[in-house]
């Protein structure tokens, strides 16, 4: 029965000849690990200095070999585990080490004393020269060392832009089970800035046409039978009128003048005034408007004609700019937030989150060789509208909780410019028309009268939203060449406010020098 360390001998291309002592093996039971070896004969020589300490380490490619040169003989070496490495005695001063798997062992070197002369600690992980090499050759200008480290590649070294760092990341996951099994740990040699200058235009159009008769009648006198007829218009897609024109016609001939009795000399009794002259009536020429029982034929009859029309327009200009080094991400925001309950506990207290609207841009810029700039953009236009909105009441008559909604245009996309070169990611075209006609049944399709008896409620609204975004490399410059708005503000003087009501002054000479610099011509903070 073999012991561990018959094991161990023979796993280090040694013989096992009894207790304290261990010769080579014969030439031939050596051939095929001296075969190996010598095909490695290329590989590094690493000669070891005793003098520098008795444990030194040693990290070898998995698949290479290394020479060990000791400065005296062995007679002896102990590998702890072959399977990770082997090693191969080939002179009493010559070890050949073959990497065979990813891991560490360690190897024990003992002269003809049983002395132990060196611990040599054996590190083997993947072969990275390959990778490396493909690099530093797909990459040029780079200098790129990739490590190993168990079945990992860590890469570092410096790279000239965020895309040649992942280019090199995406060559080493070639090379690995699994991507997250390379760690990047590159440094850009310089980031470049780009600012991105967005162009938001959107423009709203809507009309609203209205038109409809509104008629009734009411035939037969009073305390007589009655019959009523009545036609009103329905505006069914906007709700109701919203303005415009109503005119027409109203009779009502239960209202009717009537004239008074003559108030004569003798007949006072009968007159609702005195006389006081005595030679004439004095109410000859007037006469009342009092009730009546209203005409056997038409009683009471309206006609009214209501036409509305509105034309609307609509403007949305944002120009939001931001910059960002590549690789990074910025954010804007022009617009407010609005608060949302999301959760009440058991004392009745509701908690609120606030969601953003208005005017919002963001995006990571990687700057490309050749200038070019590769963006990843999502910009967004949002307003609280009425539409779609949730409300919510406690039941107990109280005003209930309304949350409005959001009418959003959103855009995201990735392209590619060169800087200052434009594009634009939207051109949305929305066109929305509703229209509605009511009608009498069977008279609405009479010649001239059919279109007293119909009502037209038409409503078109059209939306074109366009986003245009234009990149441009950037650098830090001198704070005197920035210019702020309140450059050149000047307040005016109490008497020019009082007498001129003036807020500013305003310079008209040819040329002066603000904050360092010269302009041509009226320059100055102006107020219209």
């Amino acid at each position: 029965m073999r012991t561990p360390w018959t094991l161990l001998a023979l796993a280090a291309g040694l013989a096992f000849a009894g207790p304290g002592r261990a010769q080579p093996v014969t030439q031939t039971a050596q051939a095929p690990a001296v075969a190996a070896a010598s095909a490695a004969a290329a590989a590094a020589v690493v000669r070891v200095d005793l003098s520098a300490g008795a444990s030194q380490s040693l990290s070898l490619p998995r698949g290479k070999s290394a020479i060990i040169e000791l400065p005296v003989d062995v007679r002896d070496l102990l590998v702890t585990n072959p399977a990770v490495a082997d090693a191969v005695l080939r002179s009493p001063r010559r070890i050949y080490v073959l990497g065979m798997a990813s891991g560490q062992t360690d190897a024990v070197f003992f002269d003809a004393a049983g002395r132990r002369i060196l611990s040599l600690d054996i590190r083997v992980d993947q072969d990275t020269s390959a990778v490396a090499q493909t690099i530093n050759r797909i990459v040029p200008g780079s200098r790129v060392q990739v490590d190993a480290m168990n079945d990992s590649l860590i890469l570092s070294g410096q790279v000239a832009s965020a895309a040649d760092a992942d280019r090199a990341v995406q060559i080493a996951r070639a090379s690995v089970a699994k991507p997250e099994q390379v760690l990047n740990m590159l440094s850009i040699a310089g980031k470049d800035q780009v600012m991105l200058k967005v162009r938001i235009v959107e423009m709203q159009r809507s009309v609203i046409k209205q038109l409809g008769f509104n008629t009734s009648a009411l035939l037969g006198q009073l305390g007589e039978p009655q019959y009523l007829f009545n036609n009103s218009p329905g505006f069914g897609i906007n709700g109701k009128l919203l303005g415009g024109l109503t005119g027409g016609y109203d009779l009502n001939t239960t209202k009717q003048p009537v004239l008074q009795v003559p108030c004569a000399p003798g007949s006072q009794d009968k007159c609702d005034i005195v006389v006081r002259d005595a030679t004439a009536a004095a109410n000859w020429d007037t006469a009342t408007i009092k009730d009546t029982a209203g005409s056997p034929g038409l009683n009471k009859a309206s006609g009214m004609i209501q036409a509305f029309e509105r034309v609307g327009l609509v403007r949305t200009l944002a120009e939001p700019n931001l910059t960002a080094v590549s690789g990074e991400t910025a954010t804007f925001l022009a617009g407010g937030e609005y608060p949302v309950p999301v959760g009440q506990d058991n004392t009745g207290r509701v908690t609120i989150t606030f969601k953003p609207f208005g005017v919002g841009l963001n995006f990571t810029p990687v700057v490309l060789s050749g200038g070019r700039i590769a963006m990843r953009i999502s910009t967004e236009v949002s307003e609280l509208t009425n539409t779609g909105s949730f409300s919510v009441s406690n039941g107990n008559g109280s005003a209930g909780l309304t949350i409005p909604a959001l009418s959003v245009r959103r855009a995201e996309t990735s392209v590619e410019l060169p800087s200052g070169g434009s594009m634009m990611i939207a051109g949305l075209l929305q066109e929305n028309t509703k229209q509605a006609i009511d009608s009498l049944p069977g008279v609405m399709n009479l010649p001239v009268l059919g279109a007293l008896f119909r009502s037209r409620d038409y409503l078109s609204g059209e939306t074109e939203l366009v986003v245009i975004v234009t990149p441009y490399l950037v650098s830090p410059t001198s704070p005197q060449n920035l210019q702020t708005p309140v450059d050149g503000l000047k307040i005016a003087s109490d008497p020019e406010t009082v007498l001129l009501g003036k807020l500013n002054k305003t310079m008209k000479t040819s040329t002066a020098a603000v904050a360092g610099r010269s302009y041509q011509g009226p320059f100055g903070y102006v107020i219209e």
